[in-house]
C-alpha cells in the first residue's frame, strides 16, 4: 500500500500558516486586536490583552518565551522549520506552485511575464500583511490611498514590496543555501532526540541510483551522502524515492524522517531538549502570570529634594513630592490621591490631588505637598493611594 505523500501534508500546513498570517491581523478578542504591535497606541496586544508602553518588561518576557519555544522546536524537529514553516520557504513554494500551473499551458515568454506578475502580487500582499501587524488593516489601507498625507508610510510599503518582489524572482533558495545561518545554528543544537531526514542505513543497499531524490531536491543536494547543512527537510526526496521504489513489488522508500538513522527509532528527549523545555515552561508561566496580574494604572512617587520642607505655623511640615500617573486603559480616566497613616489626622495632601485627568495610554506628572505633623521620632510610614472613583488602583508606601 503506497504511503501518504509528504508534499500534500507540507502544502496543507503551509496553507494553514499563510491563511493564519493573513487573517490574524483582522482577528479581535474582547474588543482588542488578538495580536498586534500597535504603533499609534504604543501598545502590544497579546491574545487581546493590551501591554502598554510602561509594561514592556512583559514584551521582553514574551520575546524570551518565543525564542525558547523556537529553540525547543529546533532541537526536536530539526530543519523541519526550514522546509515547512519558514516564510522564505512558504512563499517561494507558493510562487513555484502557481508558476508550475501556468508553465505547462503557456509559452516561455508569457510564462516569464506571469512569473513577474505573481511575484508582484505576492510581494504586495506580504507587505500589506506585514504593515497590518503594526497598524489596524483599515488604517493601513486608508493611509496608502492618501499618498500625499502619508508619504513616508507609502515609501516604506513600496520598499518592502520591492524587497519581496526581488526575493521571489532572483534570491529564492539562494538565501537558504548561502546566507541563512539557521542550518549551522541548528547543527549546534541537535542532540540525540532531534528529528532527521535520513537515507536509511538498513536499506541503503537497495538504492537503484536513479537520482530521483537529487532531481527533486530544491537545494540541489544528494541526501545519500548523509547529513548536509543545506538540507531543509522539506521531504521532496521522500516522495520522489517512494514513487520509484513502490513500483517494485515489496519495496518502499529508502528515505524518511526518523530519530537517528534507523527507521522505527522512537523519540528520545535529549538532555538539551529537557533543559530548554523546562526553561520554556518557566518563561510561559511567568508570562501568563505577568499578563494576568498587570495593573490598569501606573503610579510612582519621588521626593523633590531640591526644595526644603516648609514649617507651617500650626506645627505641621509640608514636604514637596512629585507623582507620575499612567493610564493604561483605552479611555480617559480621572484619578485622585489619598494619604493613609495612623493616626489619620496627622497627614493630608495639599495641591492638585483631585480630578487628575489622564488621557488613554498617557502619563501625567503632578507636584503636591504632604502635610504631616512635626515629630522628633523616627520616620513614619505613609501609604499614598491612587483612586479611580472609589476604587484603589495602586498604592505606594513611603517614609516621612
Amino acid at each position: 500500500m503506497p504511503l501518504p505523500s509528504i508534499t500534500s501534508k507540507r502544502r496543507l500546513v503551509q496553507a494553514v500558516l499563510i491563511t493564519t498570517a493573513l487573517l490574524l491581523p483582522f482577528a479581535s478578542l474582547g474588543g482588542n486586536p488578538f495580536l498586534r504591535m500597535d504603533i499609534n497606541l504604543r501598545t502590544l496586544f497579546m491574545a487581546g490583552v493590551p501591554v502598554r508602553l510602561d509594561q514592556f518588561y512583559l514584551v521582553l518576557l514574551a520575546t524570551l518565551f518565543i525564542v525558547a519555544t523556537f529553540l525547543l522546536l529546533t532541537m526536536i524537529l530539526g530543519r523541519v522549520w526550514c522546509g515547512w514553516l519558514c516564510p522564505q520557504t512558504v512563499f517561494n513554494d507558493l510562487a513555484e506552485l502557481i508558476n508550475d500551473r501556468f508553465r505547462t499551458r503557456v509559452s516561455g515568454r508569457i510564462s516569464r511575464l506571469i512569473e513577474h506578475g505573481i511575484a508582484l502580487i505576492l510581494s504586495l500582499l506580504i507587505a500589506f500583511s506585514l504593515f497590518c501587524w503594526f497598524m489596524a488593516p483599515a488604517q493601513v489601507a486608508s493611509s496608502l490611498l492618501d499618498i500625499t498625507a502619508n508619504l513616508i508610510l507609502t515609501v516604506c510599503f513600496l520598499l518592502a514590496s520591492l524587497f519581496g518582489y526581488l526575493n521571489l524572482l532572483f534570491v529564492k533558495r539562494g538565501f537558504c543555501r548561502s546566507y541563512c545561518p539557521y542550518g549551522r545554528f541548528q547543527a549546534a543544537l541537535a542532540d540525540e532526540g532531534t528529528l532527521n531526514l535520513t537515507f536509511l542505513q538498513e536499506t541503503r543497499d537497495r538504492c537503484l541510483r536513479c537520482d530521483a531524490c537529487v532531481r527533486s531536491c530544491p537545494m540541489g543536494i544528494d541526501i545519500r551522502h548523509g547529513f548536509q547543512i543545506e538540507c531543509i527537510s522539506c521531504g521532496r526526496c521522500i516522495d520522489a524515492c517512494r514513487e520509484v521504489m513502490e513500483r517494485r513489488p515489496g519495496e518502499s522508500g529508502l528515505i524518511d524522517y526518523c530519530f537517528g538513522t534507523v527507521r522505527g527509532t522512537r523519540f528520545r528527549l535529549g538532555s538539551k531538549s529537557f533543559l530548554l523545555g523546562v526553561a520554556t515552561i518557566v518563561l510561559g508561566v511567568g508570562l501568563v502570570w505577568g499578563l494576568a496580574g498587570r495593573k490598569q494604572a501606573a503610579f510612582a512617587l519621588q521626593r523633590i529634594t531640591a526644595a526644603e520642607p516648609l514649617a507651617l505655623p500650626d506645627g505641621f511640615n509640608a514636604q514637596p513630592w512629585s507623582a507620575i500617573i499612567g493610564n493604561r486603559t483605552d479611555v480617559p480616566v480621572k484619578y485622585s490621591l489619598r494619604a493613609v497613616m495612623s493616626p489619620a489626622d496627622e497627614v493630608s495632601l495639599l495641591g492638585p490631588v483631585q480630578d487628575i485627568l489622564v488621557a488613554p495610554n498617557e502619563h501625567r506628572e503632578i507636584t503636591f505637598l504632604i502635610r504631616s505633623k512635626q515629630r522628633r521620632t523616627a520616620s513614619r510610614a505613609v501609604v499614598l493611594q491612587l483612586l479611580s472613583g472609589n476604587t484603589i488602583v495602586a498604592s505606594v508606601k513611603i517614609h516621612l
